[in-house]
């Protein structure tokens, strides 16, 4: 963690999309208000709970971040969910924390900013350019108050869990001396044609051609079938050993409650909306995510077994097998049943497909 300030950039809005995972968004987070958004070590580890919590929601990575003033911007590779529910994780979070602790109503944020870029090519400059070092000089940096980045995960290994530095660090240095390339790099300049990518100011043929690529983005993320989200939360039932139709009950049972909230973290990861999932159930968005932020405390394996048995599954059918969901291993649901353990044989099928263990993320079939 760092206090920094420094000059703003122009961003153009973007509607929400699906990014290619090589591609890095530049996401900015405009408050409503002058007042600085973070302001203290309490607004920061508040924030960092907003973006772990949207990390395990959306997959993706944080590779920087920068809260100036009334901006927060972050740069972020996009996992399994539109840049949309990304912001909206982050912001609806801190919006909570800012409403309740300074007394805010009604909205906190404006609409997001997103700017793609080319993480190949851009991605050490815009960690780079948001972590750049105060500057006191500039008048404007006493009416935006203190800046907090996230420099200190790049100077001190582990010190910020939620920003990756791996790939960063490889391309500043791939000798392995990428710590000391960060630290040399941030003292010098940024070619002002940089800033104007890294800020959404591209010539005007690039823009056009970014600006399609995003419609067409837009048209595939809004041609995902909502039957995917019934075909998940089936396999789900089956998994769980309760019902469908109990799913779409208003059973308040332990196991029922347990399956919805699982079929909402395989729903976000596989890029439907949470809302769109708590639609099914006849249940509330914000009742799901408190309870699989519940779940995530007390069981972190809970939805690290579901994926890895829906991937198996997928596996199954891709291939032509006919193979029943693996079920629940016994810690997370038959403890109080006494049913023999039956985790071993996720593993297992796990291996037979040539899934290892240990792999989490969720492929697209």
């Amino acid at each position: 963690m760092s206090l920094s300030t420094g000059m703003g950039s122009f961003c153009c809005a973007t509607s929400d999309m699906r990014c290619p995972s090589q591609e890095i968004i530049h996401l900015n987070l405009r408050g409503r208000r002058s007042q600085a958004l973070v302001l203290d070590e309490e607004d920061w580890q508040a924030l960092s709970a907003a973006a772990k919590r949207m990390l395990f929601w959306c997959g993706g990575s944080i590779y920087g971040c920068r809260c100036e003033g009334n901006e927060i911007r972050l740069a972020i590779q996009r996992g399994h969910a539109s840049v949309g529910a990304i912001a909206h994780h982050i912001s609806g979070a801190y919006a909570i924390h800012l409403r309740g602790r300074r007394g805010w109503s009604g909205g906190v944020f404006k609409h997001y900013i997103a700017v793609p870029i080319d993480g190949d090519l851009f991605l050490d400059d815009l960690v780079i350019w948001l972590h750049r070092p105060h500057d006191s000089d500039k008048a404007e940096c006493t009416r935006a108050g203190f800046c907090w980045t996230g420099d200190s995960a790049y100077l001190s290994p582990k010190s910020l869990t939620w920003i990756a530095t791996e790939r960063v660090l490889a391309a500043l240095s791939p000798g392995g001396a990428g710590r000391s390339a960060y630290i040399r790099r941030k003292t010098q300049p940024i070619a002002p044609g940089t800033l104007a990518i890294l800020a959404g100011r591209a010539p005007r043929g690039s823009r056009r051609a970014s600006d399609d690529a995003l419609a067409t983005r837009e048209a595939v993320r809004r041609g995902t079938p909502e039957r995917s989200i019934g075909e998940i939360a089936r396999f789900v039932a089956k998994y769980s050993r309760v019902s469908y139709e109990d799913m779409l009950s208003a059973s308040r049972k332990r196991a029922i409650v347990k399956a919805k909230v699982i079929a909402a973290v395989l729903c976000a990861r596989n890029g439907a909306s949470v809302a769109a999932v708590a639609r099914l159930f006849g249940r509330s968005r914000s009742t799901l995510i408190e309870r699989a932020d519940r779940y995530r405390g007390t069981q972190p394996q809970l939805f690290t077994h579901a994926e890895r048995a829906l991937e198996v599954y997928r596996e199954g059918e891709t291939s032509g097998h006919d193979d029943q969901p693996a079920r629940l291993p016994q810690t997370h649901v038959d403890r109080q049943c006494g049913r023999p353990t039956r985790g071993v044989a996720i593993h297992a099928q796990a291996r037979a497909h040539g899934v290892e263990d240990g792999i989490t993320s969720f492929h697209k079939r």
